[in-house]
């Protein structure tokens, strides 16, 4: 018989509070999304490959296109493995100019819908 000993479960802490699917901004299912904002309209995602290559495993990379003109639509998605490799991606190419540009990038938030 066990005095007092209660194990700890990462699912659930108590019947209101559960650790699987906390919103926390950036990560996903398979990673860490970073938000690139401010990209030409040529950009692709060789582009994005290059620039956070360098600072870890990058899973994935998404440019969005125009529907009609198949061009940048001026932002992106990356997504990597590592946390603080994200963490210091973001740190370093937050405000690093690309050509006649100067990138936004930070964690990816979850969009809130007003009324």
């Amino acid at each position: 018989m066990a005095y007092g000993v209660k194990r700890f479960s990462p699912i659930t802490i108590d019947s209101m509070t559960s650790l699987v699917g906390m919103n926390i901004p950036g990560h996903t299912g398979t990673g860490w999304c970073i938000f690139v904002y401010n990209l030409s309209p040529d950009s692709d995602e060789s582009v994005l490959w290059q620039l956070f290559g360098p600072f870890g495993a990058v899973n994935n990379v998404k440019v969005i296109r125009d529907f009609n003109t198949n061009k940048c639509k001026g932002f992106g998605f990356v997504t990597m493995t590592n946390y603080d490799e994200a963490a210091m991606a973001i740190a370093s190419l937050n405000g690093y100019r690309l050509g006649d540009r100067v990138l936004q990038v930070s964690f990816k938030t979850n969009k809130t819908h007003k009324s």
